[in-house]
This record gives structure tokens, sequence and C-alpha cells, in this order.
């Protein structure tokens, strides 16, 4: 099995992205009262968030946070179904995320085992590895590994920012990500990854991004869609901090 968008895009992400119904029912009714006065709440398997009452952007869904939109850096309305999005169209980046154990599983941190997460820091390990043996700012090859068989496939890695690697798949016919994005110093042990396919680096072509963070013991996947790939890394890794910030109780670990 290919790691990278099989395994780590369930149905219900696929279903998600397709505008199907929600496939997650609510968790507790009761989350709003649990938090500050005024926030909205819900409770993730244990993990209980609440979005401050001046913060209209995070809408809450059964599996996590409706679609947000940005217009280049900018934040904006997202724009409805169907209709053709505020500004110039090539610049619109989409964002959401999904949380808990029914759509993503338990992050190792809560589960104790070795499990998608670690798999996650050998990426990490390999492309750091790789890196090391390179003239500083130097574009060097990294064999990142892709199947939980062991399958490995190359990949290019130049520095979009300086710090902040994008890596190209250099087989094209290989099946998986065409791209890897990593932060160097997010370190292998909370990597700061992304996944993308479609795409085409330095070209306003559309990709899609998956990554995968720890939020209060439980994973968050974050899924992005643009046509600036270091944008959408920056705007994923923004949301990432959000969540953490919306943490009220995380169940124990």
């Amino acid at each position: 099995m290919v790691f990278p968008f099989r395994f780590l895009l369930p149905g219900i992400l696929l279903a998600a992205l397709a505008g199907l119904p929600d496939a997650v029912q609510a968790a507790s009714a009761d989350a709003d009262a649990q938090c500050p006065f005024g926030a909205k709440g819900r409770d993730f398997d244990g993990l209980l968030l609440c979005v401050p009452q001046d913060n209209d952007r995070y809408t809450f869904t059964a599996d996590g946070f409706d679609w947000m939109a940005w217009s280049g850096e900018e934040p904006v309305a997202r724009p409805a179904s169907g209709s053709a999005p505020a500004g110039d169209g090539a610049e619109l980046t989409l964002g959401r995320a999904w949380i808990g154990e029914a759509v993503l599983g338990v992050a190792d941190s809560a589960s104790g085992k070795k499990g998608f997460d670690h798999f996650m820091t050998l990426i990490a390990e390999s492309i750091l590895k790789a890196g090391a043996g390179a003239a500083a700012g130097a574009d060097f090859p990294a064999d990142v590994p892709v199947d939980e068989s062991g399958l490995v496939q190359r990949f290019m890695f130049s520095y979009a920012q300086p710090d902040l690697l994008v890596g190209e798949r250099v087989d094209k016919t290989d099946p998986g990500p065409g791209f890897v994005l990593f932060r160097p110093s997010s370190g292998a042990e909370n990597p700061h990854l992304a996944l993308c396919r479609g795409g085409q680096q330095g070209m306003p072509a559309v990709h899609l991004c998956m990554s995968l963070y720890d939020v209060g013991g439980h994973r968050a996947g974050i899924m992005v869609t643009g046509t600036d790939l270091a944008r959408s890394f920056r705007i994923a890794e923004g949301i990432a901090t959000d969540l953490a910030s919306f943490v009220i109780a995380a169940p124990p670990q």
C-alpha cells in the first residue's frame, strides 16, 4: 500500500472534498456550557475545543472545522458553493481541519505506540539526514519512505524559503505525493510536514496538501488547496497553531 494518500486520506476526507455530508456524529451537546462565556465549543472524544466569540472564521463541523478561504495572504469570506471567488481566483487558498479518533485515529502520544506519527518522524529524519550532507542552502536529493513496507522514493529538495524545504518527486511515474514540504527547524520529533499532489513548483497550478498535527493527544488533519505551495504550508501551520490555542481540556495521557 502506498503511504501518502491511500493511507493519509481515508474515505471520510475524500467524501468531504466532494461536498458530501459529514459521516461523524456531533459530539457532546453541552460543550458550549464548558467554554468561556460566549465561546463555541465541541468535544472530540474528550478533547474540548472552544472558539472565542469574536472568532468567526472557525466554524465547527461534526468532525472538525469547516473550510476557510484566503486571497493571497489575506483571510476572506469563503465563496458560496458554485459561485466565483472574490478577487483573483488563481490566488484563492482553501483550508479546513478534521479532528477525532473516528476520522484520524489516536495520536501516538495518546496510544503509547509507534504508529503513523512515528512514521512521519522517519520521513523527517530521512530529509534531515540527506540535507546534513549538502552545502548550506544547496539543493539535495533525499530517499523518502513512502510505504509501510519500506519502499522509498527519491525527491529533490530545494529551499523555497530560508526555513522551508520543498521536495519534488524525481520519478513522475511513481504513485504518491508529487511534493513533500518540510520545515527543518521543527525537527524530527515534532515534524511540520505536508504531502501534496497536483501543482507544479513555481507555477500557478492547483495542488492539494495534507498535514497532520498532534493537538492535545489527538490527531488533527489539515487539508489546504491552492496555487502556492509555500503559502499553503504556512496556512496549515497557522491553522494548527490556532487549534492548539482552542484546547480547553484534553484527555489524560
